[in-house]
């Protein structure tokens, strides 16, 4: 089971001293990821994947969480996270908490993105509707493209409506990730 908790860019700005980002790249079945939690509640706040170069990565994590102190923590914690969202039952018997930072929007589409049925898929169009957005498509794209959690907020589930399947880390990486999904219980 996955818990949500929101954090808009001004509630980030009052409370970031309260917590710290943890960070560690580890393998995934897809990849390379840097993968980040908060000290407190091992939340998920950042997850993507990494192609090559950690140090663009890392400054992309510093760039999503610009006031918050970065801890390297490779060898613990995140390991054990990073080890429960591989698992092919992941989060049968347990829960994992995503803190999610981010407009009121985007929030709502992040969460719309997690009612995606597993190895499903919905268009754009089809994400702005369920949030009552009909007409706002391309800031559904854009708060898609925004993800900051990869895998875990499935923007890999979202196509286009012509049946284009771009993804931020490639279309290769998208197709892995859907088949895994298609052929674990």
């Amino acid at each position: 089971m996955v818990l949500l908790q929101t954090m808009t860019s001004e509630e980030y700005k009052k409370n970031h001293t309260s917590f710290k980002i943890i960070y560690g790249f580890h393998p995934s079945p897809f990849g390379n990821c840097l993968l980040a939690v908060t000290n407190t509640d091992q939340a998920v706040a950042y997850l993507a994947f990494v192609d090559g170069n950690n140090e663009e990565a890392l400054m992309d994590l510093k760039n999503s969480w610009p006031l918050s102190e970065l801890v390297d923590d490779t060898a613990n914690e995140t390991q054990k996270i990073m080890r429960k969202i591989c698992s092919p039952c992941a989060f049968v018997d347990d829960f994992l908490t995503l803190l999610l930072m981010g407009t009121e929007f985007q929030i709502k589409v992040w969460e719309s993105l997690l009612r995606i049925p597993k190895a499903s898929t919905m268009t754009y169009e089809q994400v702005a509707l369920s949030i009552n957005k009909p007409k706002a498509v391309r800031a559904v794209g854009n708060a898609v493209m925004k993800n900051k959690i990869a895998y875990l907020i499935p923007c890999h589930r979202v196509v286009g409506k012509s049946g284009s399947n771009k993804y931020k880390w490639g279309t290769k990486r998208k197709e892995s990730i859907m088949t895994y999904e298609c052929e674990s219980p």
